[in-house]
């Protein structure tokens, strides 16, 4: 049976409390958390950790109240850093009781010149996890620098909200924000209108990405509004809604934990894209389990900036009825050049005598060769 370390006898309340984080074996491991809030909230029967958790929470506020010399019952509130420069708040107000009004948190790329000319940009909506601070995104903390410098290498406006809503509302699709329809998706329909009235970006042609209660909000603003999305990156979502066919206007990136309680939820939604005409990218990573990683960052990376290339001709122009009704050429598995086979997570070249040789329900096709050797077996060989 686990035993709890004791908090007496340490030398320094910092020594008590690296024991507890390393006893707990969870130091640092913000996804995980809020993947238990998602959990928790959805289901009825007591996960089988809940009361080590809970016991764990217990000891680590004694150490940060008592140990660490908070006095009298009070605790000084730690004021948010100021904002960087090329950062800007939209406020648009909402009918949700929680999301009266709602900061999206804009960020412009550092070379940003506001007298040049003829420039349209790039506009990457990121929804941070379960209630997160859009804040947070912009400033590149918690696992956002890979995404901010992407950005920022590309030329990328970033737009990110901050949304809220009680646990147990997460199933409520008349009150989570995760379902566009019950007043998030107006929210940054309303949010990309002011922003593009003030900034040339093209607020039709969208990159997204979200992280667990990120991906449930991203994945379904794409199957809301797929005319205004170019691609998007869905990591570690929960459960998904079922796409219809208009999802095949996007490009899409699902990536999730080969220990991740979702796997075969993540696998489900990736066969209905397929059915629905679509051809997205599934990767899934041994030992993960509900966060992010370093191979995902590399991957979504190389994905959103693959697609960002291929239609950075088109930003700034109308979008005629055809585009908004017919999926490009460009996102037709037949016509990318590499055919994987996720059994193995190896890629070939996209021959028919490729193609016959992948069973049908692991064969998927890559647009390019980078996106093929991160999501390849041939990375941990090269």
């Amino acid at each position: 049976m686990m035993r709890t370390p004791l908090l007496c006898g340490f030398a320094s309340p910092g020594a008590a409390l690296f024991c507890l984080r390393h006893w707990s074996g969870r130091a640092g491991v913000s996804h995980a958390k809020t993947r238990r809030r998602e959990e928790n909230a959805v289901r009825n029967s007591p996960h089988p950790l809940r009361p080590l958790r809970t016991l764990r929470e217990v000891l680590l506020s004694f150490v940060l109240s008592v140990g660490l010399g908070v006095t009298c019952g009070a605790q000084v509130a730690k004021e948010a850093p100021p904002l960087p420069e090329n950062v800007e708040v939209f406020t648009v107000r909402t009918r949700s009781e929680q999301n009266r009004e709602v900061p999206f948190y804009l960020r412009k790329p550092r070379d940003y010149d506001p007298a040049a000319k003829g420039i349209t940009y790039r506009l990457l909506l990121i929804c941070p996890v379960f209630n997160g601070d859009g804040s947070v995104v912009v400033r590149g903390e918690r696992g956002y620098q890979p995404l901010v410098e992407l950005a920022d290498a590309q030329r990328w406006f970033i737009l990110c909200p901050t949304f809220k809503q009680a646990g147990g509302e997460v199933r409520d699709r008349k009150r989570s924000y995760y379902y566009p329809e019950a007043f998030s998706g107006k929210a940054v329909l309303d949010a990309l209108d002011l922003v593009a009235k003030k900034y040339p970006v093209d607020a039709t042609r969208l990159l997204l990405q979200g992280l667990s209660g990120g991906a449930q909000f991203v994945h379904r603003f794409a199957l809301w509004a797929p005319e205004r999305v170019t691609a998007v990156a869905v990591n570690s979502s929960s459960w998904f809604d079922p796409p219809n066919p208009k999802a095949a206007l996007c490009a899409w990136l699902v990536t999730i934990g080969d220990s991740d309680a979702s796997f075969s939820n993540s696998i489900e939604f990736v066969t209905q894209l397929q059915e629905a005409g679509a051809a997205p990218i599934i990767r899934s990573y041994l030992g993960m389990v509900h966060e992010g990683s370093p191979k995902v960052d590399a991957l979504n990376a190389a994905f959103l900036t693959f697609y960002d290339d291929l239609t950075r001709d088109q930003l700034g122009k109308p979008r005629g009825i055809r585009e908004r009704q017919n999926p490009p050429k460009s996102l037709a598995g037949a016509d990318m050049p590499f055919v994987g086979d996720s059994q193995d997570w190896r890629y070939y070249p996209n021959t028919a005598e490729n193609r016959e040789a992948v069973a049908p329900d692991s064969c998927l096709f890559l647009p390019d060769e980078k996106i093929a050797w991160l999501w390849g077996e041939q990375e941990a060989e090269k």
